[in-house]
């Protein structure tokens, strides 16, 4: 065993610290094969340089966020030993939350939370309050023994001495003096991290650890006085510490619990195969999205997305737009990897960039979930061949199409692509259902089951709907057969057949706030479909614009950083200068 083979670079050449960017290249080599990382347990990684090396991750079955941040190194007689802090970040509706002290269990309450979350390095009150443990890692300096070193307390607890009061000066102590502010579990959950870690350096070292030892030392409970916290021993608590050591044994060196855990196995094919005899499961499940223009797709795609984080499972998507700048990527990026296709169709003039781009997203990321969004204006059926070049990496999930039930016969009157997008469903959502009366809603449903007669329908209000169902393996997913071996000849309807096009406008300044409003109306009484983000004079924020069939919606766009500003028309037989025509409107010029 040589750890240099894992990095070149010796101790003594390294830039900065060096245990760090050993721990980089190890985890980096296991998440090469998606399949490997989700049989050590791995479902998601990023590594950040931010405040300090760290990374966060999420591993399977534990719900919530780990963060592991370097704290240090040092030279011992050992070898060159650093110390990692390890932090779990629950989820808000996880019942451990609520357990958490006071400041912590608001900050989880907080919008920004997950924002917090990623930023954790730089901010202490996030470090301390959802502390675990610490890891160890002892490196030789010759490269030829490797110890890690889990250390945490059976329980976090925490008594207020004061008591809590809420609201603050009530009177009305939701912790009485004395209590328990929190109670936590802490080693357990550690363990299920230290699992997963020490399976990863057992498989990339190809060897099992040659010792064992679990250690239990006197533990400590903290008391909370005012701002001030301090802590003594408590016999009720104790500090455990796991220590597994790999390469030559030292003498007399005495190997003990805990044994038949993953790293003693992951070194062995046999260990992996095991896990997935078939091997497709451990494939990422492609979701197909589709619906007309404003249906309301990306409404429930991140309703989608949120389902999926609160359930421990990670979603990448891939979106393709008509016109030149993506809005709905913009507006889902801090929740999922999302990978736009701009200016066409992933099914007509984009075709052939789909594996591509699902490639580099899943040699970046390791997702459980990867959606493909189409433009409301693609065919899903003319998407066919491009699928059928996906099997080898990622499995087959349902259809889900997504229609604005108000006006429903109307558009599938007019539009073949409307049509198609409806027959090809597994799973047909009449979205905006609270825009209908009883009798309409069940005439559009009538209407949808006829064009499929075999889709499950499900009634939404704002993209909202059970999507346990999606994940139901008893559901067909028989739409589009992309994974069986027939070719595939007849061309369906497209966009550009039914005479529509986008016009796009790149603003370079901001709108005048009197004249946004009249050109929008405007805009929208000929383009079908008007969206993006413009700047207005005298605005603190940006303004999402969003039109529908004459509809128009505008509302204020917080914490949007990105610096484009745009507005995308698309409609049928919209003329050349349509763009022009809107700058004018809106008193600004072209960018």
């Amino acid at each position: 065993m040589n750890l240099f083979d894992i990095t070149p670079v010796r101790m003594e050449d390294a830039q900065g610290a060096w245990l760090p960017s050993f721990l980089r290249a190890l985890l980096l080599r296991t998440q090469f094969s998606h399949s490997r990382a989700r049989a050590l347990g791995w479902r998601g990684l990023r590594p950040s340089l931010a405040f300090g090396e760290s990374w966060t991750c999420r591993i399977a079955g534990r719900p919530g966020i780990f963060g592991l941040l370097f704290e240090g190194e040092e030279m011992t007689s050992e070898g060159l030993r650093g110390r990692f802090s390890l932090h779990l970040f629950p989820d808000p509706g996880d019942p451990r939350a609520e357990l958490l002290p006071l400041d912590a269990a608001v900050t989880a309450q907080r919008p920004d939370y997950w924002d917090l979350v990623r930023e954790f390095q730089g901010r202490d009150e996030t470090r301390a309050s959802f502390r675990l443990g610490t890891l160890e890692m002892t490196a030789a300096a010759d490269g030829r023994s490797l110890a890690l070193v889990l250390a945490a307390p059976t329980r976090r607890k925490l008594i207020s001495l004061d008591g809590l009061e809420w609201p603050p000066g009530s009177g009305n102590h939701i912790v009485p003096p004395g209590g328990l502010e929190s109670n936590l579990a802490a080693f357990g959950p550690a363990l299920r991290f230290f699992r997963v870690l020490a399976a990863t350096v057992t498989h990339v070292l190809g060897r099992a650890p040659r010792t064992r030892s679990l250690e239990s030392l006197p533990g400590w409970i903290q008391w909370r006085r005012g701002a001030e916290v301090f802590r003594g021993k408590d016999e009720a608590v104790r500090l455990l510490r796991l220590r597994l050591e790999y390469g030559e044994a030292p003498a007399g060196a005495a190997d003990g619990p805990p044994h038949r855990q993953p790293w003693d196995f992951s070194h062995d094919p046999a260990w992996f195969e095991a896990r997935d005899p078939g091997g497709r499961e451990n494939l990422p499940e492609l979701l197909v999205l589709t619906g007309f223009l404003g249906s309301g797709k990306t409404s429930l795609l991140r309703r989608f997305v949120e389902h999926c984080l609160q359930r421990d499972r990670f979603v990448a998507v891939i979106q393709n737009e008509i016109g030149a700048v993506g809005l709905d990527g913009k507006l889902l990026e801090r929740d999922s990897q999302v990978l736009e296709m701009d200016e066409g169709c992933v099914c007509c003039s984009l075709s052939g960039q789909l594996k591509k781009g699902l490639a580099r997203i899943l040699e970046r990321y390791r997702p459980d979930v990867v959606v493909l969004e189409m433009s409301g204006l693609a065919n899903p059926k003319n998407l066919l061949a491009e699928l059928r070049e996906l099997r080898d990496l990622v499995r087959r999930g349902p259809l889900v199409a997504v229609a604005e039930a108000s006006g429903l016969e109307e558009l599938l009157h007019g539009s073949e692509v409307a049509r198609d997008q409806l027959a090809a469903a597994d799973v047909l959502v009449l979205n905006k259902r609270d825009l209908l009366d009883p009798d309409r809603a069940e005439q559009s449903r009538a209407a949808a089951q006829a064009v499929n007669p075999r889709a499950l329908v499900l009634e939404a209000e704002h993209g909202d709907i059970p999507f346990g169902l999606l994940h139901d393996p008893t559901l067909a997913r028989e739409g589009l057969a992309w994974d069986d071996l027939l070719p595939h000849f007849h061309e369906h309807g497209t966009h550009a057949g039914e005479g529509f096009a986008a016009r796009t406008l790149l603003l370079e300044a901001p709108v005048p706030a009197e004249a946004l409003g009249p050109a929008l109306e405007r805009a929208a009484a000929r383009a079908f479909r008007v969206k993006g983000i413009v700047d207005v004079l005298g605005e603190e924020c940006p303004v999402l614009v969003q039109a529908v069939a004459g509809r128009l919606e505008t509302s204020p766009l917080r914490g949007h950083a990105r610096p484009e500003r745009f507005l995308v028309c698309i409609g049928r037989e919209l003329p050349e200068d349509f763009a022009e025509a809107l700058a004018r409107d809106l008193e600004v010029g072209r960018a």
